[in-house]
């Protein structure tokens, strides 16, 4: 590890001893184009014998709500499936092979491509490994990129040179196809390397907490009701205005979807705020709130009614942030022990700090030491959890030792 804790790559043992000179792709995999659901049906069905596959999308999301899939790419032991998923109509080959729990399904970095298969063919994947996820837990640095990791681990330099292809443009180059197949061929590699890591210290179990999250239905199909959350400086708002915003919210997710455009394009973040402030009733009210431009009467009269729909809950039903009770007393002095106390224990256990613990998850347990915490939980609880406690119960001392951090626990010393 460096200097700043996070985990130096090294080069792979054999082959070139330059780990920076470019290799081409593993000439053990052949590539094949599918274009037809016939070829892409019978291309799948062997891989149901597959011990674990890797998947990976391209797509394009600039002017749509739903991510447009122009590329899936599949390895297995022998060979990448480079499928256009433009020409792809029956997906259903694919959701069977995502659901079938005998084959691990291997990712980087996997929320959005979870997502957008999600979308593609209505299945949620089983048996899912993210080599991100289980690379943070080996002491790379948090959100490590799948080149980087490729280097660190197989001493192997990824070439970025189409890593901004438009790719629904056809017909794709071979060198854009080689890319796309680099980005399969070495994570199946990746996978075994970090589970046998993983399983000899003892973390292997430590995954399915992400894991369980990013597959959570709930993540990849979220209740458009909760869309006001992500909603830019709805904290400033409270009380009935923060009803009206989460009925204008919603109403935007709903039409965003229906016309698949982004959300900005059908209502911007400062111009919800400002609706809901205002709450107009009129529609020429509406159109005197700037960046208010619905282009058409019926949505005019749908924002309208939203509005009206936030008005008229009753008090007990107005949605509250949780975060507008966080600072009920000041705890940044707890904060930045604890804090303290978490890259020390994760530069010793060579884990992400971020990944141990967020700030927000510091700052809810200051505050509350006695509610539920994902700091109390599983193998957080017996890394730093426990200590946290401690900590705040004023049962650790931290000190410096010349330039490195001392714990020391004087109720065990007063014992």
């Amino acid at each position: 590890m460096d200097a700043t804790g996070k985990k130096t790559p090294t080069p792979a043992t054999g082959g070139d001893s330059d780990p920076a000179i470019r290799r081409p792709a593993d000439a053990r995999h052949a590539l094949r184009y599918l274009d037809t659901d016939a070829d892409f049906a019978a291309a799948l069905e062997p891989l149901h014998d597959a011990q674990a596959i890797a998947l990976d999308t391209e797509f394009m999301r600039e002017k749509t709500y739903y991510a447009k899939l122009c590329l899936l790419q599949i390895a297995s032991e022998h060979e990448v499936l480079l499928v256009d998923t433009l020409r792809i109509q029956d997906y259903h080959p694919l959701a069977d092979l995502l659901r079938d729990a005998q084959v691990t399904k291997v990712f980087h970095a996997g929320g959005q491509d979870l997502e957008i298969l999600y979308q593609a063919c209505g299945a949620v994947v089983s048996s899912y490994f993210d080599t991100q996820d289980a690379a943070e837990l080996l002491g790379y640095s948090s959100q490590i990129g799948y080149g980087a990791l490729v280097s660190g681990e197989l001493g192997v330099e990824l070439s970025k040179s189409d890593s901004f292809t438009d790719w629904d443009r056809r017909p794709l180059t071979a060198a854009q196809l080689s890319y796309a197949a680099d980005d399969v061929i070495w994570l199946l590699q990746l996978y075994p390397l970090l589970r046998d890591k993983l399983t000899r210290t003892g973390r292997l179990d430590w995954l399915r907490e992400p894991f369980a999250a990013k597959t959570d239905l709930a993540v990849l199909d979220p209740d458009p009701r909760n869309a006001y959350l992500k909603v830019r400086r709805v904290s400033q708002l409270k009380g009935k205005r923060l009803a009206v915003v989460r009925e204008l919210a919603a109403w935007r997710e709903a039409e965003a979807r229906r016309r698949n455009l982004p959300r900005r394009w059908v209502l911007s973040d400062e111009s919800l705020i400002e609706v809901a402030r205002r709450m107009p009733q009129t529609g020429e009210e509406l159109v005197q709130i700037r960046g208010v431009d619905l282009h058409g009467r019926d949505r005019q009269d749908l924002l309208l009614a939203a509005v009206r729909a936030g008005q008229d809950l009753p008090q007990e039903e107005w949605p509250e942030l949780k975060e507008g009770k966080r600072r009920a007393r000041d705890v940044s002095a707890a904060v930045d022990l604890m804090a303290a106390l978490v890259r020390c224990r994760a530069r010793e256990a060579d884990v992400s700090s971020t990944l141990l613990a967020s700030r927000r998850q510091l700052e809810a347990l200051a505050l509350n030491p006695e509610a539920d915490s994902p700091l109390l939980a599983g193998w957080r609880r017996e890394l730093i959890g426990a200590e946290l406690l401690q900590l705040l119960r004023g049962n650790l001392v931290l000190s410096l030792e010349g330039d490195r951090l001392k714990i020391n626990n004087v109720a065990k010393d007063s014992e």
